[in-house]
């Protein structure tokens, strides 16, 4: 009785087990007659368990024309076979076929053989594989390949061209100011706007061996023909084009453009890795000349980058080693050419390359983000030099000396308006200089101010707020928002050279000016001409009422103990420091 419950037991356990399987379960008894079929055989094969029970398996499971090759075997398994596997073609009910692997057993039961197993549908299987594969290769968002199946294609196409003549090209793409879109429409917009792009892409498609994308707001191309960088660059020109064409999404109409690089290589140099850096390197020389275009990788632009690199792993070493001084060009008043203030330029001293120019190192400085701790750098050293000069005429007997308003200008870039930390900075390294914030000037360049205007507001005002003076640079070669211009606490507007340069030779230049130095007197602004070299020049400065400016025509910015003493801000005929830098425009 106890065995026959045991019994029982482990049969209803079995039945259990094979009701939640995932796979199905076909038995059939030593006659070939179906003995067991569980629920997930009534969902692969169509049939319910009570119409097949008892029914001979080949007539139920293999269409006709298998069913003597599937007799055949099963008369040929033997009791004791606990592995046996199988690909059948199977039948539904429905007379469609499947292919199916069957994993299964041979027993030798009471009452004679017994034959089962599970059967898997070989066709779900290879779906889920591909489709496996697909999420694996492909990118989610546009469907388009990812870097992982181009890295395949690219190894291959280079290790198939090796040897053999032509090339193999590959071409960056990266959306301009995409992030733009992102903040203002949000990224749910961002997304539909890059599926667009891409089909946007496989419509300028020509000869691409592969489109993808690579993640964010970048997309790769590959070429792989007789002349594959024709092949590119023809694709770039009809992708720029398609690009033009303004976009719908959500309602709204976006733009976009695009800057492309592309680099080809051949036989000679089949590495996949440089072939992608100088397609890199390539769009963002495209980026840095205003986005929308095209650039190609070669001898010229192989030698910026290698400089480039130089220059930054140098600046690297010259924040360490000392190597940044920072040198001085005094400002003076238009009408009595006394000195009011300094501008504070960087310069770098390096021990083999010498004196590097600013237009070198500046901008390298700027993209790699080594413009904050070099700012933070120069601003320690002006606060300290202030103090120094302060401390100077003390000990001259003329007694303390408090310094008028901004009477050092200090540039400050894009880079570090978007710093976190520059408020916190600027008053810590005045702070521990023991100088007020009052003697500082900070520069901005009119279009660092209005890459983003509303961020760059909030910043002016807090340094406002700690009782420093603010100009705009270079005034007149960016765009300009009047009402932006309007609410931005400025002290001082300063005119670019390339405006004064053509001072006395170009009445247009001329007309500029003076609309520059009416807008800004009109908002009690200061006005500051940069680049005076001639007489001539300075002369139509005074006409035009510009109250101060700087130049070669006064002096070459110098070291601070180069500098000579009458040309600091108040030093005439030993008069002590000036009493303030920016009285407002000249009366």
């Amino acid at each position: 009785m106890v065995e026959r419950q045991g019994s029982d037991l482990a049969a209803a356990r079995l039945r259990s087990v094979l009701a939640a399987a995932r796979d199905a379960f076909v038995e059939c008894d030593a006659e070939g007659r179906v003995s067991a079929w569980n629920r997930q055989a009534e969902v692969l094969l169509g049939w319910p368990a009570d119409e097949v029970l008892g029914q001979p398996v080949a007539e139920v499971l293999v269409p006709e024309r298998c069913r003597a090759a599937f007799l055949a075997d099963l008369q040929g398994l033997r009791p004791g076979d606990l592995a046996v596997a199988r690909e059948l073609t199977v039948r539904r009910r429905d007379g469609a076929e499947l292919e199916v692997a069957l994993v299964g057993y041979v027993l030798d039961g009471p009452e004679g053989r017994v034959v089962g197993g599970f059967l898997r549908d070989l066709q779900a299987d290879r779906a889920a594989e591909e489709a496996l594969a697909q999420a694996y290769l492909h990118d989610s968002l546009t469907g388009l390949p990812n870097r992982t199946l181009f890295t395949y294609r690219l190894a291959y196409a280079l290790a198939r061209r090796t040897g053999q003549p032509g090339t193999v090209a590959v071409s960056v793409i990266d959306l301009d100011r995409f992030k733009a879109i992102n903040d203002a429409l949000g990224h749910e917009v961002g997304d539909e706007v890059l599926v667009a792009v891409a089909e946007r892409l496989r419509r300028a498609d020509g000869s691409a061996e592969v489109i993808a994308r690579l993640g964010g707001d970048e997309f790769l191309v590959l070429f792989d023909r007789e002349d594959a960088e024709a092949e590119a660059l023809a694709f770039a020109e009809r992708a720029l084009a398609l690009l033009a064409e303004p976009l719908v999404v959500a309602g709204a109409e976006v733009f976009v453009s695009a800057s492309i690089g592309v680099a080809a290589t051949d036989s000679s140099s089949p590495e996949a890795t440089a072939l992608l850096s100088d397609a890199d390197s390539a769009m963002y020389h495209a980026k840095r000349q205003g986005g929308g275009a095209v650039s190609v990788f070669g001898h010229a632009l192989r030698t910026a980058v290698v400089d480039r690199w130089a220059t930054e792993h140098g600046l690297h070493r010259a924040l360490d080693r000392g190597e940044l001084r920072v040198h001085y060009q005094p400002v003076v008043e238009v009408r009595t050419l006394v000195p009011v203030a300094l501008e504070a330029l960087v310069r770098w001293e390096h021990p083999e390359w010498g004196l590097v120019a600013p237009d070198r190192f500046v901008p390298v400085a700027e993209e790699s983000g080594l413009i904050v701790p070099m700012g933070r750098l120069v601003l320690e050293q002006v606060c300290q030099q202030l103090r120094h000069w302060v401390e100077a005429i003390d000990l001259h007997g003329e007694g303390p000396q408090t310094l008028g308003s901004g009477v050092v200008e200090v540039n400050l870039s894009a880079r570090q308006i978007d710093h976190p930390q520059l408020v916190p900075t600027v008053e810590a390294v005045v702070a521990a200089a023991g100088v007020p914030p009052s003697w500082l000037t900070f520069e901005i360049t009119e279009s660092a101010l209005m890459r983003d205007a509303a961020r760059a507001l909030g910043v002016l005002r807090a340094l406002k707020d700690l009782g420093v003076s603010l100009a705009v640079d270079d005034f007149g070669t960016g765009y300009s928002s009047l009402s932006y211009l309007q609410r931005f606490p400025l002290d001082v507007l300063k005119v670019d050279r390339s405006f004064v340069a053509e001072l006395g030779r170009d009445g247009g230049a001329r007309a500029i000016v003076a609309a520059v130095v009416g807008l800004a007197h009109s908002l009690g602004l200061a006005v500051v001409a940069e680049g005076v070299e001639t007489e001539a020049q300075l002369q139509v400065l005074d006409e035009l009422g510009c109250d101060y400016a700087q130049g070669f025509l006064f002096a070459r910015p110098a070291a601070p103990e180069d500098l000579a003493e009458e040309l600091l801000p108040g030093f005439r005929a030993g008069l002590p420091l000036a009493a303030g830098a920016w009285p407002g425009p000249a009366a």
